[in-house]
């Protein structure tokens, strides 16, 4: 039996995913005496025209990295699909739009003034220089996860996979059981099934954010007003940034039965605030509780935005 082939690519991200491959350790020995990396423009002189050549179907599993913000991330996750037995979304950018989905608050028209300036200046898609054709990918109006262009198979989320997820996946690859189709390499659960502070189920009386307070240590975050978005995320991770003293920021994505993150997170909040007030002044003092969120769409929606049920910014259309 011959080696597994594996693909990768790193469409719109950081490259932390890319990265976060060599953080299983001796395992990563395993991967590379049973499988080949046939595709993996970081770290191998791999073409276009090389991943073209390849029979439809002949690539075992291709790891997708990044979200979609170009015609190029959109062709090749066509192209890769088609290559693919198993496509994998890789990472919080290609399976929710990841941070990079926070672009969706803006329009291609308005991110390209903030970076150009006047229209002259824009970059274009043809152009010439000395002679020789120039050609840049489109510039698409949105970002989008990986699913709105292609079906996806599997999902390791994080930003980046953290090493017990990677590990998971690599060893059900390895080993020939990868589950069903529609798998997240995650837990069921929510990431507070996994983490060791202790909730009391104590109302939020105030908002503030982690560098405002010394949290301690054994209390929930939530309890101590630190908006922490481990309700509304999966867990598997370890619950690593509670035990560091720092919230949730969701990037492991939502679990099975939530339909949008941040929606769900801005419910269990709306239903924890409170004061033990009456009436209108009960009220009031929620309001000011909930004005203490310094940033709606980057706390609840930082990973999600593409994702969600909004996609981004709406605006109104005209003619």
């Amino acid at each position: 039996m011959g080696k597994i082939k594996v693909g990768i690519y790193w469409a719109a991200s950081c490259g932390g995913c890319d990265v976060s491959l060599l953080e299983i350790d001796e395992q990563i020995l395993d991967v590379a005496a049973k499988a080949d990396f046939v595709f993996w423009p970081c770290a191998t002189d791999t073409k276009y025209s090389d991943l073209r050549a390849y029979q439809d179907g002949s690539i075992d599993v291709v790891l997708f990295n990044g979200a979609i913000r170009t015609q190029e991330n959109h062709d090749l996750a066509r192209l890769l699909r088609d290559k693919a037995k198993h496509l994998v979304a890789y990472g919080s950018c290609a399976q929710m739009g990841g941070v990079i989905g926070l672009a969706n608050l803006s329009s291609r028209k308005e991110i390209f003034t903030t970076l150009f300036g006047e229209k002259s200046l824009w970059p274009q898609e043809e152009s010439n220089q000395d002679g020789y054709p120039l050609h840049l990918p489109a510039f698409l109006e949105r970002v989008l996860p990986l699913v709105d262009v292609v079906d996806v198979d599997y999902v390791i989320p994080g930003c980046p996979p953290p090493k017990e997820m990677v590990s998971k996946f690599f060893e059900a690859l390895l080993e020939g059981k990868l589950p069903e189709i529609g798998a997240v390499f995650a837990a069921e659960k929510n990431l507070c099934d996994e983490c060791p502070r202790e909730r009391k189920e104590e109302r939020i009386t105030r908002i503030v954010r982690p560098h405002e307070i010394e949290p301690k240590q054994d209390s929930c975050l939530l309890d101590q007003g630190i908006i922490c978005m481990g309700p509304a995320t999966r867990g598997g991770c370890g619950a690593v940034c509670p035990l560091a003293n720092m919230p949730c920021t969701g990037c492991a994505g939502p679990t099975a039965n939530i339909t949008d993150q941040g929606a769900t997170m801005l419910n269990a909040i709306a239903s924890l605030i409170g004061t033990g007030l009456e009436g209108e002044e009960e009220l009031e003092a929620e309001e000011a509780i909930l004005a203490e969120i310094d940033d709606v769409i980057g706390t609840f929606y930082r990973f999600s935005l593409a994702a969600s049920i909004f996609k981004g910014a709406q605006r109104e259309q005209r003619g």
